[in-house]
């Protein structure tokens, strides 16, 4: 698909995937329309924009993460610019050791690991469980999600270019629009006219804490995370419930969170804050973008997960070229593989 520059593109929901869209688009000189339901949000309450280029119990790099991550910090560092804020924070994360079992999986692929390894640790201080020492990864940091979301939601509106209202389905297809792109998260999962994706949505939940005395200004990292946010303040969060859709935090998350931060540091803590929120996933683990088998001006950017902030930039790109130059879609990222049962859902 190749559009002409009088086509109009409606953008449904303006989290993060609607909201790169917006901008590559905006870069593009094309002509767009933001609609988004507003209220509470989905994915962005927990997606606290942490970026770890190696992830997981047995410590794999992110899947296509050395292109993924550039686009990301170019496309971070130009929106950034234009909008007057710094939102991205680049920080080392600290990958720490259970046991020495880990340490030894580790050392095993040190020489994949390579690019991404700043320093390994014999043991970790600073008020951490590092008895067993821990790996430096290069990379990563953490990014001011819904701040950037919200001014870029007030730029848009700024240009006449972002309403909050409903959708309804017979806007979906045919009207003013060239073509419509369902960028609706959670949401847009499990049912309606792409209800036929595998979703494997997942809730999870965060806390904020106060945890005097813990000296990091890294991330750290073992089955959960803490992210340093200044003068004492953390953020903790992970896990996946994929029972549970709803967006409101619970007394079983809560205490599973807890669990992780006392797996990271024996030092007490104090609860100040505790949200959840359901991430899109979709069976692949991967983000999706392209069109409705069944309708070819009905499009999607989904799936983008716990790792939101580094694919998004890169996606909103790929899909953008899609649009404007006529470039295929990506087919690690096509929507299309997963269309098997797709013509009973329209």
């Amino acid at each position: 698909m190749k559009l002409e520059k009088d086509d109009e593109i409606l953008i449904v929901g303006q989290g993060l995937a609607g909201t790169c869209l917006a901008w590559r688009l905006w870069d593009r000189g094309m002509k767009f329309r933001i609609v988004d339901r507003g209220g509470k949000p989905g994915n962005s309450a927990v997606a606290v924009g942490m970026v770890s280029p190696v992830v997981g119990p047995s410590m794999d790099p992110v899947w296509r993460l050395g292109e993924f991550l550039k686009d990301a910090m170019e496309f971070y560092r130009k929106t950034e610019m234009v909008l007057g804020e710094k939102y991205f924070c680049p920080i080392p994360v600290l990958r720490l050791f259970g046991e020495a079992r880990e340490r030894q999986r580790f050392e095993s692929k040190k020489d994949e690991l390579a690019p991404w390894t700043e320093e390994v640790l014999d043991t970790v201080g600073g008020g951490v469980h590092g008895e067993f020492g821990g790996v430096v990864w290069t990379g990563g940091g953490w990014f001011r999600l819904m701040r950037f979301i919200e001014a870029s939601k007030g730029y848009f509106r700024e240009h006449g270019l972002y309403e909050q209202r409903e959708v309804h389905d017979e806007e979906l297809r045919g009207g003013k629009y060239a073509v419509t792109i369902l960028c609706e998260g959670a949401g847009g999962l499990g049912s309606g006219v792409f209800g036929y994706l595998p979703e494997q949505s997942a809730k999870g939940e965060v806390l904020t804490v106060r945890v005097p005395g813990l000296d990091q200004d890294r991330i750290l990292s073992r089955g959960g995370w803490m992210i340093p946010r200044g003068g004492g303040l953390f953020r903790a969060g992970s896990g996946y419930d994929r029972n549970d859709r709803t967006k409101e935090p619970t007394a079983k998350g809560r205490a599973q969170v807890e669990d992780i931060i006392r797996s990271l540091t024996p030092l007490h803590f104090e609860v100040l804050d505790h949200v959840a929120g359901v991430r899109p996933i979709i069976e692949s683990n991967r983000p999706v973008i392209g069109w409705h088998p069944d309708d070819a001006s009905l499009g999607i950017f989904n799936g983008l997960g716990s790792k939101g902030t580094l694919y998004a930039p890169g996606v909103a790109k790929r899909f953008a070229q899609h649009l404007c130059d006529g470039i295929a879609v990506d087919p690690d990222l096509d929507v299309a593989r997963m269309r098997k049962d797709a013509h009973s859902k329209v």
